[in-house]
């Protein structure tokens, strides 16, 4: 399979969304467990130079994921991701944003609601996220935060983590 059929970054500003597909060789299980265990999470989430350290993962409807990314320089940015119904190694969903400390909603930063569905496929899994924005504004604003960059390089990254047995 070539490069481009692996994966899709797919913007459209008319429907305030963003669609990726990445095709990852490994099965469900672990793919779903990849994105759902802290401990191989944060292994992959933070796009280099920046680490991924999560404070608390409550993996239900109604949980709460909790995380920041640090910088070389110690720089955090807080962020949340509060559940709205989890279907285990088939789908999750909610609401994803950017947050104090105190996991308090950053409301001059945008939040986006989050699609996201494991499918096996022939050699592995199909991962297939659909993110929807409430403004056209705020879609413009994570585009230009540079999300597309920084969640492509997080896929490589869990790409090559699932090429080697997770422990």
């Amino acid at each position: 399979m070539n490069k481009q059929a692996l994966f899709h970054f797919t913007v459209a500003k008319e429907d305030r969304s963003i669609t990726v597909e990445r095709f990852f060789g490994a099965p469900v299980d672990l793919v779903w467990s990849a994105w759902t265990d802290p401990a191989i999470l944060c292994q992959w989430w933070a796009p280099k130079p920046y680490a991924c350290m999560i404070t608390s993962l409550d993996l239900r409807a109604g949980g709460r994921w909790s995380y920041y990314m640090q910088g070389p320089e110690g720089d955090r940015h807080h962020c949340f991701f509060d559940f709205e119904t989890v279907v285990p190694k088939s789908s999750f969903s909610g609401t994803d944003g950017f947050c104090d400390e105190q996991g308090v909603i950053n409301t001059a930063m945008p939040r986006m609601k989050w699609e996201s569905h494991f499918s096996p496929a022939e050699g592995g899994t199909l991962v297939r996220i659909v993110i929807r924005f409430e403004a056209a504004e705020d879609l413009e604003k994570i585009i230009g935060m540079g999300f597309k960059e920084g969640f492509t390089q997080g896929l490589e990254q869990l790409e090559e983590l699932l090429a080697h047995p997770i422990a």
